[in-house]
């Protein structure tokens, strides 16, 4: 008799929910999720000014780039906090140089746009470990392959870009609104929870694009998207814990100078492990969902790796 028949039925039965959740963490801690944040998060760092300066141009076509900026800057102030997005300021006024010619400026945008998706093949890679042979996968890339994640990574700098705006701009009306109504009526609060409901949002379709992107196998749409919300309630949640911590351990303030850099990378890590998370539960959930009904039929895991989206 083994342990899980032991295990009363009703209590079997109660735990059941929590099953994806554990074999999610299992998926992450058997792929490497610690050191594959890591180096994503290294990757991200060295990509986010590039990243970022793509997306100021781009809907700088639309909105004046000095409001743009601010705006931007504003909204990832409410995630990663005011030493993060100092960081974050200095990188872009530092890396925003004038342009010689013309060709320097085509030159200059294909490098940038070259440098903003080189984090993506970080995280194909990670991505193959969670959902498919659980090895990397840049040994067997072939030119085209990078070319290809290259364009995908360049497609959901558009996308950021246009999730961006449309947050800009939700957020923009709802101060005016919070200004004009919150003079007659206590409304600071309920608009205090849209913006947060905006910001959850905006991080979950993030999470879901990232995941969707992967140009290996992958579950199905209906899998990403619920791996999307859990990588979203995650990080809501997480966010505030690690604010706090943030704001009062002395960890960060013994680097000196380099303290907020380091605020940056824990938060580029954080989003990370909780983006790898999300994937794991999306093949958790698969899995569950195909779960074999007799000893011999094929392995979940074995379907979903042969799979090709």
């Amino acid at each position: 008799m083994t342990w899980s028949d032991r295990v009363p039925l009703a209590l079997r039965k109660a735990l059941k929910p929590a099953r994806p959740v554990a074999r999610a963490v299992r998926l992450w801690s058997d792929a490497g999720g610690m050191t594959m944040s890591a180096a994503v998060s290294f990757y991200g760092i060295l990509s986010l000014a590039p990243l970022l300066l793509v997306v100021v141009a781009l809907l700088g076509w639309w909105m004046d780039r000095e409001v743009l900026e601010k705006g931007i800057l504003s909204q990832l102030g409410t995630i990663i906090g005011e030493r993060g997005t100092g960081v974050i300021a200095d990188t872009l006024a530092s890396a925003r140089a004038p342009s010689e010619s013309i060709m320097a400026s085509i030159a200059g945008f294909i490098v940038l746009l070259f440098g903003a998706t080189g984090v993506f093949g970080e995280l194909q890679d990670a991505f193959a470990r969670i959902w498919a042979t659980g090895q990397p996968g840049h040994g067997r890339q072939t030119w085209r392959h990078t070319a290809t994640l290259r364009l995908r990574g360049i497609g959901y700098v558009l996308v950021v870009g246009f999730l961006l705006l449309v947050s800009l701009v939700v957020s923009t009306l709802l101060n005016m609104f919070s200004g004009w109504l919150g003079q007659g009526l206590p409304l600071e609060t309920l608009f205090r929870v849209l913006n947060e409901m905006l910001a959850f949002a905006v991080c979950t379709g993030l999470f879901i694009g990232l995941m969707r992107m992967s140009a290996g196998p992958k579950p199905r749409m209906r899998y990403l998207l619920i791996g999307g919300f859990a990588a979203g309630i995650l990080f809501t949640l997480g966010r505030q814990l690690l604010s706090i911590y943030l704001s009062t351990a002395a960890v960060v303030s013994a680097y000196g100078a380099a303290g907020s850099l380091i605020v940056l990378l824990m938060w580029l890590y954080f989003s990370c492990a909780v983006l790898l998370l999300g994937a794991g539960f999306a093949r958790a959930v698969e899995e569950g969902q195909l779960a074999p009904s007799t000893p011999g039929s094929p392995d979940s895991g074995e379907r979903l790796a042969l799979r090709t989206p």
